[in-house]
């Protein structure tokens, strides 16, 4: 009976033992859930202007299909909004109104700045990542845009036109179709 007892205690060690060996998870899926939205942008004029949003509400939205997309990142009263259809997944876009719907709008106080006043003019968007995260239904994306003449709005009090040669995105994004 003792080497019953034994020989089941050994056993017993070597089952608990495997069970604890670690599963690595995969790498397509981003572990952090539904999370902080941020970007970063300069405007590239004489005085260099450097702007930072974040926000903890996830409202970037891929709808039909994943074709239409809407960056939105809300911080207070500054905002930016990219959006355009015709999504294919992590690659270079050009965002021109009159072609795809494209648009790039930043509020920032009372004042903003916006593609579609120009509708001819285009930026550039960049996605590097879209990975599912451990939320269902929501993305994890990455990827950078570039605005090369983004117009004054009509409330501005500089009605100068500005360029963004640097901006970047870091958001969780809403996937509902």
């Amino acid at each position: 009976m003792i080497v019953s007892l034994m020989c089941f205690t050994s056993c017993t060690t070597n089952i608990n033992t495997a069970a604890v060996i670690p599963v690595a998870t995969p790498t397509a899926i981003h572990t952090v859930s539904a999370g902080l939205s941020q970007t970063n942008f300069s405007f590239s004029d004489k005085e260099q202007q450097h702007y930072q949003l974040q926000s903890a509400a996830t409202i970037s939205k891929l709808r039909h299909g994943h074709k239409e997309f809407t960056i939105d990142i809300v911080d207070a009263e500054r905002s930016l909004i990219i959006v355009f259809y015709g999504y294919t997944g992590p690659a270079t876009y050009t965002l021109t109104n009159q072609i795809n719907g494209g648009d790039v709008r930043i509020t920032l106080d009372k004042q903003y700045w916006d593609l579609a006043l120009i509708p001819s003019l285009s930026c550039s968007l960049v996605i590097q990542t879209d990975e599912p995260t451990t939320s269902p239904g929501i993305d994890h994306m990455r990827g950078k845009f570039t605005c090369p003449t983004l117009p004054a709005g009509h409330s501005n009090i500089s009605r100068h036109a500005v360029a963004i040669d640097n901006g970047q995105f870091d958001i969780s994004i809403n996937v509902e179709s």
